[in-house]
């Protein structure tokens, strides 16, 4: 399917962000151990988001149970950082899954 841009974007209630792009896909995610009680931030490259865009990321059904996800972020120019939380006693060192994005494009 061809890629749909309005050419000035679009305004979402009359208050909206201007959208300039959404768009969705997959990423593999393999975390490093994450400690007891403790918060992992596992980096993907995302080329072209940019600080201010926003990110609504879905984790794998398959998440390790203990595990917390806790959202994500564009922390840097193409850098998307998701955040995982251990509430356990112990490490946990989940295996590579597939999460699902959106990335809602405000910058330009």
């Amino acid at each position: 399917m061809p890629e749909v841009i309005a050419p000035d974007g679009l305004i979402v209630g009359s208050e909206g962000a201007l959208l300039l792009k959404v768009r969705t896909g997959t990423i593999a995610v393999d975390p490093a151990s994450i400690a007891a009680t403790t918060r992992g931030a596992i980096t993907f490259t995302l080329t072209g988001a940019k600080v201010g865009d926003v990110i609504v990321a879905q984790p794998p059904a398959a998440l390790n149970d203990d595990l917390v996800f806790c959202g994500a972020d564009v922390t840097a120019d193409n850098t998307v950082t998701l955040y995982i939380y251990n509430p356990t006693a112990g490490p946990i060192d989940d295996t590579s899954q597939t999460w699902r994005y959106l990335w809602i494009d405000l910058t330009r």
